[in-house]
């Protein structure tokens, strides 16, 4: 998962972008002037990235679609804009993650459009050969215990909510934390917080200020590592409201 879900062969990327852009522009769940990127967390230049792109690919679409004559420049300036989106929105260090964001934030219609389903409920079985990859495999983070100044998480499996045993070929299933009075905008918001111990971990607000009336959330997702070292995709974010005096 280091570039994006963008098609390779041109003509479906056109589409794809042109899908992805109707979706991201339609109406938000604030209503009457909130769009769906928001939701996602996108900020207002990553989305208007993505409808620049599609501004300058759509027009060319026919002629890809009925082999129309393209000149070597045109085909260039195609090439170069479905390139630069797909590096734009990738999973890399420099990428922002656009589709990341959507898997995070997005729901099950969000997610077929942007044809997302790592770290989704639309991701495929394991195949018996790659039942190790942690690709295929979601921790599910719950709230056990809200006390003043600390929390217990629950860590299980995506495909056996039941057991708090690490999936075959897992060693670790790291916790990622978000602490703010808004939401986070991005999965880059989070930063590393441990790893869970037989299916648990308690998580401390030690140095942090939580002073004043604000209300102050935290934010968790996990992330199954490899007996390889292989990362996987996140699970599900949860939050809960940090107690405090």
């Amino acid at each position: 998962m280091g570039t994006t879900n963008i098609p390779v062969k041109t003509i479906p990327a056109i589409i794809y972008i042109e899908g992805v852009d109707d979706l991201q522009l339609s109406q938000g769940s604030g209503g009457v002037g909130t769009h769906r990127w928001q939701d996602w967390h996108w900020e207002l230049e990553e989305s208007e990235y993505w409808t620049s792109a599609r501004q300058i690919l759509v027009p060319f679409l026919e002629s890809y679609s009925n082999k129309k004559t393209i000149t070597t420049d045109q085909r260039k300036l195609v090439n170069d804009t479905i390139k630069s989106l797909r590096d734009y929105s990738s999973y890399n260090v420099n990428g922002h993650r656009l589709l990341l964001k959507i898997a995070a934030f997005g729901n099950n219609h969000e997610w077929m459009v942007a044809n997302i389903k790592f770290g989704t409920p639309l991701a495929k079985k394991p195949s018996k050969g790659a039942s190790d990859s942690p690709e295929f495999k979601q921790p599910v983070i719950t709230v056990l215990k809200n006390m003043l100044g600390e929390m217990e998480l629950r860590v299980v499996s995506g495909e056996n909510q039941k057991s708090t045993k690490l999936p075959a070929g897992m060693k670790f299933a790291k916790v990622y934390r978000y602490i703010g009075i808004t939401p986070p905008k991005s999965i880059a918001d989070f930063s590393l917080y441990g790893n869970a111990k037989r299916g648990k971990i308690a998580i401390n607000f030690d140095g942090i200020d939580l002073s004043g009336n604000s209300k102050i959330y935290a934010y968790f997702y996990g992330v199954y590592e490899s007996n390889k070292g292989k990362l996987g995709q996140p699970g599900p974010i949860v939050s809960a409201l940090i107690l405090h005096q």
